[in-house]
């Protein structure tokens, strides 16, 4: 039986606190060990996705001294991380730092007795995947032990969820080098390989989401899954990048002409369609590293939103709204909003609030029926996707960037809005520890 393809996500948060203890000095012990909490959930297509969601630290009292070896915990570390396991009906991952630079690999002392360790979890939470993690400083490696399989199984990658993001390909990774992207090789000499080898998501393929893709194909990002159930209009023609008139009279699929735009633009692209709301194909979003959203309703963004949010995905939303008061000109706004897991959501903002929510006044303004303009929609588009690129590449060198751009359509800027100085760099509505698939617990 062919092993499956393995995702492992870690956040930022977990991560650094995991760095951090691992770097403690012990009064005896040469290097520190702890365990991460994780949920895991096989998809339809054999991929599983692995979610961290808590790291566990061990107590200094819990380490035997023995000056054969880095640091070896006692019973009482491991019976501990055991009732984590049995409590949460989580998975636990053996953790622990190499010192130094580049791809750790696993010492003598690693393979021999890390595995027993694996196994006791294992014998508590069999529905579980389990196995080891070692970090270096700038890479990591790490082995999977499933219920049904007798060997442990490398992942195809660890995404540590931040911005930027730090995506880690545990195998050799096929790159044919071309000259046609030499004009963006200032996005990093590694930019390419990530553009062919990172998924991202659409959700909505009308004004916005289609200058989306269109902009993705010219880049080379190269694994694209758009989700939309609707087909084009003759209302879409004056914004519908990759609409032709044609389609209209053979009322062709939003999703066909996605993929006939990115195929033309990118033939080796590969196009997932799925001519279907998101919520009916929900395992298609959770296998995207990133997912971009133009859609309509304050309720359609929360239901967006914390889907990503549970399966730690980086969200983009984007979207327009016309104003008109009495006899003044028609206004124009829009947004750009980066929700990323572990940092302030669309709640925490001020975006989506209760009162928009029950209002549902995700309406297009009171200029008529649902106004749009090609022009406004390309550049919260461009926006969105200069920002996405930033989290892949991390080209610009900022690091956890909170990022609420306000559009004004009318004088032609964008900035930051009032409120992003005003909000903590937490979020207080989704919890880390809430994310992977749902279990349940016994009381």
């Amino acid at each position: 039986m062919k092993n499956p393809k393995i995702k492992v996500r870690i956040p930022k948060a977990i991560y650094e606190q995991a760095f951090r203890d691992l770097l403690r000095p012990h009064e005896f012990a040469f290097e520190r060990i702890g365990f991460f909490c994780s949920k895991s959930k096989r998809l339809k297509n054999e991929t599983i996705l692995i979610t961290i969601t808590k790291y566990l630290i061990i107590d200094d009292k819990n380490y035997i001294e023995d000056g054969s070896v880095g640091a070896r915990i006692n019973s009482a570390a491991i019976r501990s991380a055991m009732q984590s396991a049995l409590d949460s009906s989580s998975g636990i991952f053996h953790v622990h730092m190499h010192d130094h630079t580049g791809k750790p690999g696993l010492s003598y002392t690693d393979r021999k007795e890390i595995p027993d360790v694996i196994d006791s979890f294992y014998n508590v939470v069999p529905n579980q995947a389990h196995g080891l993690i070692i970090l270096s400083q700038n890479s990591a490696i790490a082995e999977v032990k499933l219920h049904e399989k007798r060997h442990r199984i490398i992942p195809e990658s660890i995404s540590i969820v931040g911005y930027p993001m730090k995506s880690i390909f545990l195998f050799p990774i096929k790159h044919v080098k071309s000259n046609l992207y030499d004009r963006q090789s200032f996005l990093g000499p590694d930019s390419q390989m990530f553009f062919e080898n990172v998924k991202v998501g659409i959700v909505g393929f009308g004004g916005g989401g289609s200058h989306v893709g269109q902009q993705l194909a010219h880049i080379g990002i190269k694994n694209v899954t758009v989700f939309d159930d609707d087909k084009i209009e003759h209302t879409n023609m004056n914004r519908l990048i990759g609409g032709w008139f044609s389609d209209i009279k053979n009322k062709m699929l939003k999703t066909s002409i996605a993929k006939r735009l990115f195929k033309k633009i990118l033939p080796s692209s590969n196009i997932k369609c799925i001519n279907d709301k998101w919520q009916n194909k929900p395992e298609d979003l959770q296998e995207c590293d990133f997912i971009v959203g133009g859609v309509d309703t304050f309720i359609g963004r929360e239901q967006l939103e914390a889907e990503c949010r549970r399966y730690l995905i980086p969200y983009l939303d984007i979207g327009m709204d016309v104003y008109q008061i009495l006899e003044e000109a028609p206004s124009i706004h829009g947004q750009v909003i980066l929700s990323m897991p572990g940092m302030p959501c669309m709640k925490c903002i001020g975006f989506l609030t209760d009162e928009k929510l029950k209002k549902e006044a995700a309406k297009y303004g009171d200029v008529g029926g649902h106004p749009q303009v090609v022009w406004s929609n390309g550049v919260l588009a461009s926006t969105a996707v200069g920002i996405l690129i930033d989290l892949i590449t991390g080209w610009t060198k900022q690091k956890d960037r909170l990022i609420y751009l306000s559009y004004d359509g009318n004088s032609g800027s964008v900035q930051d809005h009032v409120r992003i100085g005003f909000v903590e760099k937490t979020c207080v509505h989704y919890n880390l520890g809430n994310t992977g698939e749902p279990q349940f617990i016994s009381l």
